[in-house]
């Protein structure tokens, strides 16, 4: 799971969990496009793994986030061509987790080189 975040840091200079959890094949991209859609109740829904799996997964992101300096920045997610009304990531509904999965891990220096680079 680390190579595929440091994968998406090097290539776009940030990370996010639905991004970490297809690029580990627990979430299609189908089943995500679904979901952006609305046409998934929530996240978890779309994906693969059971919720001890999928939880283990937010803390591991998280904790390597935090290990390697990332910057956590909260993300509003809504769902396309429906008004921009929010999407769900949980079963539970749980804040705590819910921002878990909506947080993206920037490398601030990455992301500035690949401006600059464009």
């Amino acid at each position: 799971m680390t190579a595929e975040i440091d994968r998406q840091v090097e290539e776009r200079g940030y990370c996010t969990v639905p991004d970490v959890l297809i690029g580990i094949g627990m979430l299609g991209i189908s089943a995500y496009d679904e979901w952006k859609k609305g046409n998934v109740f929530c996240l978890e829904d779309a994906c693969s793994a059971d919720l001890p799996r999928l939880h283990a997964v937010l803390k591991a992101v998280k904790a390597y986030a935090e290990e390697t300096g990332l910057k956590p920045s909260v993300q509003r997610y809504s769902k396309e061509g429906r008004g921009g009304l929010p999407l769900r990531f949980t079963k539970s509904g749980d804040p705590v987790r819910e921002r878990l999965y909506s947080t993206h891990y920037l490398d601030p220096w990455r992301a500035q080189e690949i401006r600059r680079s464009r």
